[in-house]
């Protein structure tokens, strides 16, 4: 079997991309891991890959004084980003097997793969989330018009509603006000087929 690295996506900045189903599939043989998130991250809901290693993004440089230059080392942060420029530093410095892990535990997560976290309680669901979420955009773009309860998920008028603010008041700085609009038509032409909720 080739090691992670051979099999891994070369990067022009040197290293390389590996993605969570490629490590997924190597459980007796990974390569060390190194997590570069801040320690609230890596116990918090999104946990860490059993075996990783803590070493905060800023502290790096320092922590790889010891480590084999010759030897495989994968990444992980969050997304991908901060194990990214991980990856870059380690590179400069001459190490010459490096991996960074593609949209880091994100993806992990979303591919539904092991993690290891204290325990958080039950997951939210998604109407939860999406609750969540609609009131905090709300907070954001139009706080000034009350927003109701959504309960067991938002109901047809809410997100109505939601969609008018975002209408009438587009968030500052957008990067792509042709995106934002495309946005809001295909949510309001998903709003227009939707069915109610039902509760999980």
């Amino acid at each position: 079997m080739n090691s992670l690295f051979d099999s891994a996506t070369p990067h022009p900045d040197g290293y390389r991309d590996v993605d969570v189903r490629q490590l997924a599939m190597r459980t007796f043989s990974r390569p060390p891991m190194v997590d570069v998130r801040e320690p609230s991250e890596f116990d918090g809901l999104l946990g860490h890959i059993d075996g990783a290693r803590l070493v905060p993004l800023a502290t790096v440089k320092e922590a790889a004084i010891d480590w084999p230059h010759d030897e495989e080392v994968l990444l992980v942060c969050r997304s991908g980003a901060r194990s990214a420029k991980a990856a870059v530093q380690l590179v400069a410095r001459g190490f010459t097997r490096v991996m960074n892990l593609r949209g880091g535990m994100l993806a992990w997560n979303t591919a539904d793969l092991p993690v290891v976290r204290p325990y958080l309680g039950s997951p939210p669901t998604l109407n939860r989330v999406l609750d969540e979420l609609l009131a905090g955009l709300h907070r954001t773009v139009s706080p000034d018009i009350p927003l109701p309860g959504f309960g067991q998920g938002p109901s047809r008028e809410t997100l109505a509603a939601l969609l008018d603010a975002l209408q009438g008041s587009p968030p500052a700085g957008m990067r792509d006000p042709a995106g934002f609009e495309r946005l809001l038509r295909d949510c309001r032409d998903l709003l227009a087929v939707a069915r109610p909720w039902s509760p999980q």
